[in-house]
């Protein structure tokens, strides 16, 4: 799988934008602020939907677009998935007329991308939701701000989890969505039960729902993170020249116990049942705080780093900075493999300057992977971070103010490696 084009138009500080994109590596150049992330946050935008920086969609809408009578923003691109199979994914956002703006005065001038956007999504010219689009573009984004991944609080890995799972398997992205909503109405009626009689009958009917679609939501996480394992008891030593192996050790809400491995029928209901008795067990003291304790809402996943003659070290806790990239990185590159292995497609890998805090060691693993993966876009501010064989086969771009150009190489290419 792979981009052949991307367009932009009112995205971020982008104007308009047309990108022929190739196979293989392309390494997008350019100082801070020129956007160069927000090149990386749109294909992902494709991919999900849902944006890693921005908290509202509005937000995706350049400045400059609320001079236009209806402001809006496009993202558009072209795919090839296996079987040379083309399809075509537009993304508009569209901001709803605000007609209050006009007696807002100056408040509303001063933040004119504001209010209500509509979303309309479409793949090979047919409307689709937002879940029916997971799936058709695959990718894997590596921020900077990946490291809350390992330093972040247990909602960080959660979210982690459910962006990969429900970009490789559409009946989890469905479960998540349905079971999110089954939360927050079970919420509102514990809160009730504080004012009024507590009636079993009306809980009973949410709990069905939370644990059909949380038993599914614990059995795939359990897998995925099996899965995990295996595949960076290969990347991760490699990302540290064999000094550190990782470990990945999911904590469920809901208790595992002896169920069956794998992602079958009888793991399935063996973590409904254990679901089922748990919740009974904890309902005083749901009724006391008003709220669901038990669920995949509450889930985490701890990393453990293994270290020859040193005792198993929690990283979450203990790793240092450097530490927590590698385990950020090898987290990506087995997202990869993983994504892989499940759709039988590879996806596009986007690093954000992934280079900036890497050892030299570090950075000649990484290049390798990078060099292995069929389409490969990444950012960096200085193209010397990357050592010359892999920029003689990468296609340099420079971004400036939203633009872009060929960046030639030859000097770095051409360089003693250091």
């Amino acid at each position: 799988m792979y981009l052949t084009r991307l367009a932009l138009t009112n995205f971020r500080n982008y104007a308009h934008l047309e990108l022929d994109l190739a196979p293989g590596i392309t390494l997008a150049q350019g100082n801070n602020a020129c956007g160069k992330t927000s090149l990386l946050e749109a294909i992902f935008y494709l991919a999900t939907a849902r944006s890693p920086h921005a908290s509202a969609d509005r937000e995706l809408i350049r400045w400059g677009a609320s001079d236009e009578p209806l402001p809006f923003a496009r993202i558009e691109a072209e795919i090839v998935k296996r079987a040379e199979v083309r399809a075509q994914i537009e993304i508009v956002l569209v901001q709803a007329e605000d007609k209050n703006r006009a007696a807002a005065g100056e408040a509303a001038a001063a933040h004119p991308i504001n209010g209500r956007v509509s979303k309309r999504i479409k793949v090979n010219g047919v409307n689709k939701r937002a879940l029916d689009l997971l799936g058709e573009l695959n990718a894997v984004l590596f921020l900077p701000e990946d490291l809350d991944l390992v330093f972040g609080s247990p909602g960080d890995r959660r979210r982690y989890l459910d962006t990969t799972l429900a970009q490789i398997d559409r009946r989890y992205g469905r479960a998540l969505s349905k079971y999110n909503q089954v939360v927050e109405h079970r919420n509102s009626l514990l809160r009730e039960f504080r004012e009024r009689a507590f009636n079993p009958a009306e809980l009973a009917i949410w709990d069905r729902q939370l644990i059909d679609e949380g038993a599914y939501l614990v059995a795939r996480r359990a897998q995925t993170i099996e899965r995990y394992n295996e595949l960076i008891a290969d990347i991760h030593p490699r990302l540290t020249e064999g000094a550190e192996r990782l470990r990945l050790v999911y904590q469920p809400s809901v208790a595992l116990g002896d169920t069956t491995p794998g992602n079958g029928e009888a793991r399935f209901a063996a973590i409904a049942r254990q679901f089922a008795q748990q919740l009974q067990v904890a309902r005083p003291r749901e009724l006391g705080a008003a709220m669901t304790l038990v669920g995949p809402h509450r889930d985490e996943v701890r990393f453990w780093i293994d270290r020859a003659a040193a005792p198993p070290m929690d990283a979450i806790t203990y790793a240092s900075r450097g530490q927590g990239r590698t385990i950020a990185l090898a987290l990506k590159l087995a997202e990869v493999a993983l994504m892989r292995a499940e759709t039988g497609e590879a996806p596009v890998l986007l690093l954000d300057d992934v280079m900036s805090e890497l050892d030299a060691a570090r950075r000649a693993a990484l290049a390798q992977t990078m060099l292995d993966a069929p389409q490969a876009i990444i950012t960096t501010t200085d193209c010397a971070d990357f050592p010359p064989e892999f920029l003689a086969r990468a296609h340099a771009l420079n971004i400036c103010d939203g633009r872009l150009r060929p960046l030639p190489l030859p000097q770095l290419v051409n360089a003693p490696a250091s």
